[in-house]
């Protein structure tokens, strides 16, 4: 790969995911933890500093934390990728977890309202969001992920 060659997908097995799958399997992570009024931004063509925005809104600090925690653990345990940065975990009003070509932000509902990022950013794409479609992605990267293990279980058990 050189210079001017930008990963665009992710592989876990078998399987590619795009950026969009991954801000998908993020919007489901959060879902999973109780956030609501998830929306993905594609910022591809207004010259944005990232591709996307993936957005989730939390009640209270304590869930903001866990939503935005959930977030990078999964990435980082099930796909392998961690965060540029991670930024506003001490108030957890609003956590801003930076993948360079996603940026996901966990909002406490008032602070979302305060900075109205949608309004901000209205002229990007807004990509739609099916629940079951998010669902699907999270589930097939578990079950991908729970065959490696069994498999690199089963081979050291067979060289021992």
């Amino acid at each position: 790969m050189n210079g001017n060659d930008i990963k665009t997908t992710t592989k876990i097995g078998d399987k590619e995911l795009s950026h969009e799958d991954l801000a998908m399997i993020a919007i489901a992570v959060a879902t999973e933890k109780k956030a609501v009024r998830p929306i993905v931004m594609d910022l591809k063509d207004i010259g944005a500093f990232t591709e996307l925005f993936a957005i989730v809104s939390a009640s209270n600090p304590r869930q903001v934390y866990a939503v935005a925690e959930s977030i990078r653990q999964f990435f980082k345990h099930n796909l392998g990728v961690s965060p540029v940065s991670v930024d506003g975990l001490e108030s957890c009003t609003w956590v801003l977890i930076d993948y360079g070509f996603l940026f996901i932000h966990v909002f406490q509902e008032p602070t979302r309202e305060l900075y109205q990022l949608e309004q901000l950013w209205s002229k990007a794409h807004i990509i739609p969001l099916a629940e079951d479609k998010c669902q699907a992605l999270y589930n097939e990267v578990v079950e991908i992920n729970t065959s490696l293990k069994s498999s690199e279980a089963e081979s050291l058990a067979n060289q021992i």
